[in-house]
């Protein structure tokens, strides 16, 4: 097997014999069996699986309920041994694919983290030397001593990606396991993950959630009906997805409030932007051609109008890339779809890491003077107890003439306040201090940095009133999830650097 490669798929088949009928003793089974009227269906749950997932590479797999992802899942594993053909791991492997699989409901969670561990290679000595750390990360010290079986299963989960992840295995498979934990800790274990991928893991990972697969995945695989219906950029597969599921008698989009109808500056098409109702956390509105949010693409025409000076009806980031390609770009920031379309090109960069560690280096950014055309950021701009140091950070790396875009939560209808000095402290995004509300005269902190800085209000979803103001409704800011509670406009700020 090729040494770049983790994990290699070869032409693999599973077949499962279903009975006909139901048979409800083993007295039965031989009667029909010695008969001969015991029957079974050929069921194919994956069929002619053929793909390689390269080493270090972050690759998901999607499909509807009952389309072999988690069969695939085990096959890779080497839980299911394939009907036909075969698959080839590098290293060492640790699946995280069914909840409580390797642990003993009756043992305490103190007796199941040895006996886990155990099952997934690791020595005593060595489970004894990780054992707080593990506890520490699954949260578990007030239930250490409590058998399990009395456990929720969110508290099992914690405890099973804690010791699948107390070392770095070669490969980490991931099943839906992380569904049942609180958004909290599903954050923690994004965090773990972003990890180890910094640290060369290969990781297959399983899930519903398409920003997850988005936020985290180098490629994506979709199976349906057993068999690889694409396998690709994750944008390009994430796309197609949305497109099968988006059917005019699809349940999902009954559930969607329809925010606007307008072209999508991401992918080019004119489509609806629409809103889940339903879903327990509020998100954006998002384009149900290709899945950008309503904001993306707001900064995408910005850019691509007021940047580069295309006309509105042929700009698209799918379409603009001949018009990009040759600068230098750098991404501070969580644009999934920025990223799908620059990361092809040549002078394209990015800074790694969790928020805290691309806010530590956007204070000092490791490039020299004069090297970009185009920066971009968002809501990181609030984090810094210093923006004014950032933003001649910025305007440092970038051309003559560079670009910093901006999509900063903006408090309309009042000016900038600096949190730091206030009783009342804010945590939003992964738990990160808020120390700036900017305000209307976010252009005038620009300009004093070297910039000619131009707000854009591009959709207007709330009145002045209605915007976040933390002051008036800091007791609901606690009890409230950040994305139920925060409401501002979509406004594009776009900086071009004049010194």
């Amino acid at each position: 097997m090729d040494n770049s490669v983790a994990v290699k798929v070869n032409h693999v088949f599973m077949h499962f014999n279903m009975a006909s009928e139901k048979i409800d003793s083993m007295k039965d089974y031989f009667i029909k069996m010695i008969k001969r009227e015991l029957f079974f269906k050929d069921f194919i749950a994956v069929n002619d699986a053929d793909f390689v997932i390269k080493k270090g590479e972050v690759f998901g797999i999607i499909g509807t309920n009952g389309s072999g992802k988690s069969t695939l899942l085990k096959i890779i594993s080497g839980i299911l041994t394939p009907t036909q053909g075969n698959v080839s791991v590098t290293g060492t492997i640790a699946p995280l694919i069914e909840l409580g699989a390797g642990f003993d409901g009756d043992l305490t969670a103190r007796e199941n983290i040895f006996l886990n561990g155990a099952i997934l290679g690791y020595k005593k000595d060595f489970l004894e030397e990780k054992f707080a750390s593990i506890v520490d990360f699954a949260e578990l010290w007030e239930f250490l001593d409590m058998p399990i079986k009395n456990y929720s299963s969110g508290m099992v989960a914690r405890m099973a990606f804690a010791i699948a992840t107390v070392v770095k295995p070669d490969v980490l498979i991931v099943d839906e396991i992380l569904a049942v934990g609180d958004f909290m800790f599903q954050q923690k274990c994004e965090q773990r993950i972003r990890e180890l991928m910094s640290e060369g893991t290969t990781v297959v990972i399983v899930s519903h959630s398409i920003e997850q697969i988005e936020s985290l995945c180098d490629r994506v695989l979709w199976i349906e009906k057993s068999k690889v219906q694409m396998i690709g950029r994750t944008y390009e597969v994430c796309n197609a997805y949305r497109g099968m599921q988006d059917t005019a008698d699809s349940k999902s989009v009954k559930s969607r409030k329809t925010v606007v109808k307008e072209k999508c500056f991401a992918c080019g098409n004119r489509a609806e932007f629409r809103i889940d109702e339903e879903a327990t956390l509020v998100r954006e509105a998002c384009c149900t051609k290709c899945g950008c949010s309503i904001r993306v693409s707001d900064a995408a025409r910005i850019y691509l109008t007021k940047g580069l000076g295309l006309p509105e009806t042929k700009a698209s980031l799918q379409s603009a890339e001949s018009s990009i390609d040759g600068k230098t770009i750098l991404n501070c920031s969580n644009y999934g779809v920025f990223k799908e379309h620059f990361c092809r090109l040549p002078g394209y960069r990015e800074l790694s890491g969790n928020e805290k560690e691309r806010c530590r280096l956007l204070y000092d950014l490791p490039y020299t003077d004069n090297t970009f055309d185009l920066l971009l950021n968002e809501e990181l701009m609030a984090y810094f107890q210093n923006p004014k140091k950032v933003y001649e950070e910025c305007c440092r790396v970038l051309k003559k003439n560079g670009i910093l875009l901006l999509t900063v939560p903006v408090h309309e209808g009042r000016r900038t306040k600096f949190r730091e000095n206030l009783k009342k402290t804010v945590y939003r995004g992964e738990g990160m201090k808020v120390y700036v509300d900017w305000g209307d005269d976010i252009c005038q902190y620009l300009e004093e940095t070297g910039f000619q800085a131009k707000m854009y209000p591009c959709h207007s979803f709330h009145k002045n009133d209605e915007i976040t103001d933390v002051d008036r409704d800091y007791e609901k800011s606690l009890k409230t999830h950040p994305l139920n509670f925060y409401k501002y406009n979509s406004i594009v700020i776009i900086a071009k650097k004049s010194k």
